[in-house]
């Protein structure tokens, strides 16, 4: 069965001060597929991100979305994508507080905001500390609760910008576990960004190494690891 495209980025271009930072990028996103980006720092990984989700404006190239071309605040995007890139909460507000004004903001109806909110906040492993403001939480909980943001909207595409930084070995095994399950339970696809290798390789089925705002390598995970070369090799 032919899988089926739900991103599609081509020739994607963009300049801050007239100096590149993402030159000619192309590639194809799949529904239910896992996509690691990795790359050296300011190689143009969270650029990429933030462009894809119309964060950046004065990109150049086309961006599609399950077949439809989508504009930088495109409404389309923005109802269908969920992500994890500089999350904001607010820190004198509960966690449950946060996700129910983020929710009335999404467009969340109020008969069934309240269900999906307890849904997540136990998803996300958070219930116990729900009723708790945010300041008080460590960086590894403020990392569930804006995965458990990302996911108010139901989002066929996840978005995630290091969702793995701070974590201690359980909440990055726990984290894991979640990706998977939305992944391959739910259908989600998912975009993240990590500095970890062994993230990489434990959730990714496609990756894309990027080196000076160029997609150096674009491959299925399984090609890469049966090439024999060493990943660290690959980032050099």
């Amino acid at each position: 069965m032919k899988e089926k495209e739900i991103l599609k980025v081509e020739h994607l271009q963009k300049n801050y001060r007239n100096q590149p930072v993402l030159r000619d990028v192309t590639f194809s996103l799949y529904r239910g597929h896992i996509l690691g980006l990795i790359g050296k720092n300011g190689a143009g990984k969270t650029t990429l991100m933030k462009s894809v989700l119309g964060l950046n404006t004065g990109c150049d190239g086309r961006i599609t979305f399950e077949g439809k071309p989508v504009r930088p605040g495109s409404g389309m995007l923005k109802k269908r994508t969920g992500s994890l890139v500089d999350v904001v909460f607010y820190e004198d507000m509960t966690a449950r507080q946060n996700l129910n004004l983020l929710a009335s903001l999404s467009g969340l109806s109020s008969g069934t905001r309240a269900k999906r909110i307890d849904e997540l906040l136990d998803f996300v492993g958070l219930t116990s500390s729900a009723g708790k403001n945010v300041r008080t939480f460590s960086f590894g909980m403020k990392q569930r609760l804006a995965l458990a943001q990302s996911l108010l909207t139901q989002p066929d595409l996840l978005i995630l910008d290091e969702p793995f930084v701070g974590l201690d070995p359980v909440g990055i095994e726990d984290t894991k576990r979640l990706l998977l399950k939305l992944c391959r339970g739910q259908g989600t696809s998912i975009i993240f960004s990590s500095h970890q290798l062994s993230e990489v390789c434990d959730l990714a089925d496609d990756i894309i190494i990027l080196a000076d705002g160029r997609i150096k390598i674009s491959d299925t995970y399984r090609n890469l690891k049966n090439s024999g070369v060493s990943f660290i090799d690959l980032l050099r």
